[in-house]
């Protein structure tokens, strides 16, 4: 099933009094999520993630715009007439029930035609349990199981009505980092054998980037891009997006385009084949982590020099920490350990790969180049 959104837009009353305007967390979405796929909704906390999925399953209603399954409005339809399953962040399970029972719960609720008998409900669980590969761990109770296990029990719960969307609410916060990795695969695995189209609403870009077939990164309730994980983080249509996007984060300088090339400071790093026909002015530049080159016996002219301030050796990469004097705080690069650094100089040099480089414009920081 396809979501579409027309003009959606969610106010809330400001409850700072001496501000009338109201707090808008969704602003003017415009644009559909495709059948069958894993979106990801992405941003830091407040950017209205989470409203837009609450207003997506009907516990909110819009101030604005239209939300449409496939060709159906569902925009004023009652949350428990959208055929959605949610999975929440604390999990939400009954403690009290077991896996089953918890599991089941959903079906009890059912009525008139779509009312089942009580096998055809254990039948169902199990079914579910079955996905999310738990049907030995049945009869156990909630605090009897860890907290990957757990959030697999939710899931169960979310698909046991074999919903037409399925929403996950920062599923993977509560989990320790190989939990994590672990239960995102399991959600990627689920979605994959369901066709369920899923939208995964997180602030950890590396989560979304990792199992999503597009993310949708949003600030301030607006979308600012959406893409393919890989396009998005290839090709950042502002700067934002790209400081957003990428472990470690990108290098941002003051730069400068002049006489048809690219300067950090005095130092020319791309020439007129980068630069082409964009006008002379002050820019910001980022540069990927990936994106410095290091290399001894280059007799290039366009390099960056930089003060080196540590050397951290980390199996098949090796992480070079510096400054520049035309960047805030301390810098990372990513290059090859067959790369020497020599650590007891106090300054290194680096080419740019420009397929790496991004250049924003000064004052609205929407990308140039």
């Amino acid at each position: 099933m396809k979501i579409r959104f027309e003009g959606l837009t969610k106010r809330f009353p400001n409850r700072n009094k001496k501000i009338k305007e109201d707090v808008v967390a969704v602003d003017n979405f415009t644009f559909e999520i495709p059948d069958g796929k894993l979106i990801g909704l992405l941003g830091p906390s407040g950017c209205g993630k989470s409203t837009a999925l609450n207003l997506i399953c009907g516990l909110e209603m819009p101030t604005e715009g239209k939300i449409f399954f496939d060709d159906e409005d569902v925009t004023n339809l009652p949350a428990e007439n959208r055929g959605v399953g949610m999975v929440f962040q604390s999990y939400a399970l009954y403690p009290h029930l077991t896996v089953k029972k918890n599991i089941m719960f959903p079906l009890g609720n059912l009525k008139g035609d779509q009312k089942l008998s009580k096998e055809e409900m254990e039948k169902k669980a199990l079914e579910a349990a079955k996905v999310v590969q738990i049907e030995e761990l049945m009869d156990r109770k909630p605090n009897e199981m860890s907290g990957g296990q757990q959030q697999r029990v939710a899931i169960a719960r979310a698909l046991v009505k074999m919903p037409k969307v399925l929403l996950l609410d920062e599923p993977l916060s509560n989990l320790d980092a190989r939990l994590r990795i672990q239960t995102r695969e399991e959600i990627k695995r689920i979605q994959n054998e369901t066709k369920i189209t899923t939208v995964f609403v997180t602030h950890d870009q590396e989560e979304a980037m990792s199992i999503s077939d597009m993310i949708v990164v949003m600030k301030s309730g607006v979308v600012n891009q959406i893409g393919k994980p890989q396009e998005v983080y290839d090709n950042p249509v502002n700067l934002f997006v790209a400081k957003f996007l990428g472990t470690p984060p990108i290098n941002v300088f003051n730069g400068e385009i002049k006489n048809g090339s690219l300067y950090i400071g005095e130092d020319k790093i791309l020439g007129k084949d980068y630069v082409k026909n964009t006008p002379d002015q002050k820019v910001y530049v980022g540069i990927r982590p990936e994106g410095f080159i290091h290399d001894i016996n280059s007799k290039s002219d366009m390099t960056l020099k930089c003060s080196l301030k540590a050397i951290e050796v980390m199996g098949r990469d090796t992480s070079v920490v510096f400054e520049n004097s035309n960047s805030e705080g301390k810098l990372r690069a990513i290059i090859s350990s067959d790369n020497d650094v020599d650590s007891s100089s106090p300054t290194v040099e680096f080419m740019v790969n420009p397929k790496k480089v991004f250049v924003f414009n000064k004052e609205t920081e929407e990308r140039l180049i």
